[in-house]
């Protein structure tokens, strides 16, 4: 590939089809159905506990199987969009696991000859979840350490935790996680744009015009048909052999048109002024 040739993420997609081939892997396949067989030795919570381990055996690995299954068919898509956004993967695995959750409590209580509505359900439930929690996150740091350093897909354990919020930018779902942040610069390279954020850069298959669509329309100006700039990247407006150039806060500076001179001589000069007292 040649140099300067645009790099464009799509580890959402990675991760999608890389999460079902560790989903059938012996690793997770192993863990699970140790951890089935583990919640039948020791009964934790009381589930099933006046039940006979071969039934405790049965139901808890066609538990595990339900869950195989879910994780298989829904999880990787969930991942998908999780990366896209930034979810964090922890908090979207659990939440997407409640309405089994709430199930498998159901078949124990039921076997244990409990009512649906009363404490024992609600026990199993708790209970239910508790594990399932557990075994998502060993599932997922399992994940990280086996899976994803195979796969080379750059990503980073903090997603894991929690995600940065897209605000107000319209622009954020855009980006990549790793790169979202307060636009300072846009600049228009061929049929792609160049996002310049706090905390990185990406190019996006889009044009310029359609990137300072998608962004606050008060946080930064046009000024040139090339370059976007945020305001609070402006510095100061020089000439150099009579070409109108605006200096940036990172010591760069980017062309401006003639026609956005005044424009820019007025944001700058009232930038100046002294704020007066409410």
């Amino acid at each position: 590939m040649p140099t300067g040739a645009p790099q464009l993420r799509s580890k959402g997609r990675d991760v999608q089809q890389l999460l079902r081939g560790y989903i059938l892997s012996l690793p997770c396949i192993g863990f699970s159905l140790f951890s089935g067989a583990f919640v039948a030795l020791t009964t934790p919570g009381g589930l099933l506990e006046s039940q006979p381990f071969w039934l405790r055996l049965i139901v808890n690995l066609g538990n595990i199987l339900l869950f195989l299954g879910f994780s298989y068919a829904v999880l990787p898509v969930l991942f998908r969009d999780a990366f896209a956004r930034g979810w964090p993967l922890l908090w979207v695995q659990i939440a997407s696991y409640m309405g089994l959750s709430v199930l498998v409590a159901g078949n124990f209580a039921l076997l244990d000859g409990a009512p649906l509505w009363s404490w024992t359900m609600a026990l199993h439930f708790v209970t239910v979840l508790m594990i399932t929690a557990m075994s998502v996150i060993v599932g997922l740091l399992m994940f990280w350490v086996v899976a994803l350093p195979k796969a080379g897909i750059d990503v980073k354990p903090s997603q894991l935790w929690y995600f940065r919020p897209v605000a107000d930018c319209k622009l954020q779902p855009h980006l990549s996680y790793d790169t979202r942040g307060a636009v300072m610069r846009l600049t228009a390279e061929n049929q792609y744009v160049r996002v310049e954020t706090e905390n990185g850069e990406e190019l996006l298959r889009m044009t310029l015009a359609e990137a300072t669509e998608l962004v606050p329309p008060d946080s930064g100006l046009r000024v040139h048909r090339s370059h976007w700039v945020a305001k609070s990247e402006m510095l100061a407006l020089r000439f150099e052999g009579g070409n109108p150039k605006l200096r940036l806060r990172n010591g760069s500076q980017v062309s401006v048109s003639r026609n956005m001179v005044d424009t820019l001589r007025a944001e700058l000069s009232q930038r100046k002024m002294p704020s007066r007292a409410a």
